[in-house]
């Protein structure tokens, strides 16, 4: 028996998530950093939709609840003062139509041209990057959902799929006019063309999103942070494809932006936890996610990282219990109990494909995505 997450009404969500204040200025010290001189730090965010991220803002609180001291303790450090969660002004964001600075609310949600009420692993990411770089920071983040590697990210270099049909199909001029800008050009490697050109379009228009940019230091394409891989398990060949596509998709990105030293993290695919690997199919991508760590040409200026292991063990049996061996339960004999329903109520916002929506494997993985850029960096 798979247990069903608890939702709350949307009405809930938004005085929740809109009751201003859960926001915190930022310090005199980030203050500072905007007039700081250097060229702007630029962070390429990319992937479906766990980059977007599905988490609710409340389910940031379940940090509080960890086992891990050291992990219980980091909900200080969004929620200094126990209520509201800090933003920087010394890190900016850019996704689809909103331009601010970092904040909860950068994650999915119905209108892309305002702020909602989820996050995504940007939050913490910019987080603990505006704490560590002496420079501003941009994020641009470009993460639509249902989105493969084989085909909707198929990087150039990576050349056609060999399947005929496939190659030769394009959008429709409907489809065109209303998701692509009128344009009417291939599938495959569609969203890597849209990603490049929010980028360019985002770097070329810097002045007028931040008045604060220093268009005399200049910008500098310092990383591209990957995660994604869910669409990619229902094709045979893209799974079997994903790690030489990924190795293309990291060097045609340095390529376009001419950023040779772009350093590259990328999240390993964690749906389920460390043991959903008896699904073959995911064990697939993530071995192809993996497959970047055995390239010499990688070797200290990419990483791919385990996000399986942040996810709570308890959520996770519960959610996957009866059908993951290691969480077995007889749910008819041993049904789920009041007090680890309301856990799950103060856990999940979502299914278990998005993380179960937990803001605390968001906050985890943002962190761990930063701390492994920092390694790259040579910042640590």
């Amino acid at each position: 028996m798979r247990i069903k997450p608890p939702f709350y009404t949307l009405c809930t969500l938004l005085a929740i998530a809109w009751s201003l204040p859960w926001l915190q200025s930022s310090t005199a010290a980030e203050k500072d950093k905007q007039i700081a001189k250097g060229p702007l730090k630029v962070f390429i965010l990319a992937g479906q939709s766990n980059m977007d991220g599905q988490a609710q803002i409340r389910t940031i609180d379940f940090l509080a609840e960890d086992p891990d001291p050291a992990r219980a303790a980091l909900l200080k450090t969004f929620k200094p003062d126990g209520k509201n969660l800090v933003t920087r002004s010394d890190v900016w964001v850019a996704n689809a139509g909103v331009y601010e600075r970092l904040q909860p609310g950068f994650g999915g949600r119905g209108n892309y041209n305002k702020l909602g009420s989820k996050i995504g692993p940007e939050y913490a990411f910019g987080y603990y990057m505006g704490a560590k770089l002496e420079e501003q920071v941009l994020l641009i983040k470009y993460a639509p959902g249902g989105q493969s590697l084989y085909v909707n990210f198929r990087p150039p270099s990576a050349g056609k799929t060999g399947i005929e049909k496939l190659d030769n199909q394009v959008l429709t001029k409907e489809a065109a006019d209303k998701w692509n800008g009128g344009r009417v050009e291939p599938i495959v490697g569609l969203q890597y063309r849209k990603m490049i050109r929010y980028v360019h379009q985002t770097l070329d228009n810097l002045k007028q999103h931040y008045p604060a940019y220093d268009e005399k230091a200049g910008y500098e394409i310092a990383g591209f942070v990957w995660f994604q891989g869910y669409n990619d398990m229902f094709d045979v060949t893209g799974r079997k494809q994903y790690g030489a596509n990924l190795v293309h998709l990291i060097k045609d990105v340095r390529t376009e932006f001419k950023a040779p030293e772009m350093k590259a993290v990328v999240g390993v695919m964690g749906v389920n936890g460390p043991h959903n690997e008896h699904n073959p199919k995911q064990k697939d991508v993530r071995n192809g996610q993996r497959f970047i760590n055995t390239v010499s040409e990688f070797k200290g200026n990419a990483k791919a990282i385990e996000t399986a292991p942040l996810l709570d063990p308890r959520v996770v049996a519960l959610t996957a219990g009866g059908w993951l061996p290691e969480y077995d339960r007889d749910f008819k004999k041993n049904p789920i109990t009041e007090e680890e329903r309301a856990m799950l109520s103060r856990a999940m916002s979502n299914k278990g494909f998005h993380y179960s929506g937990e803001g605390r494997f968001f906050i985890l993985a943002g962190k761990a995505f930063a701390e492994t850029m920092q390694e790259l960096m040579g910042l640590r």
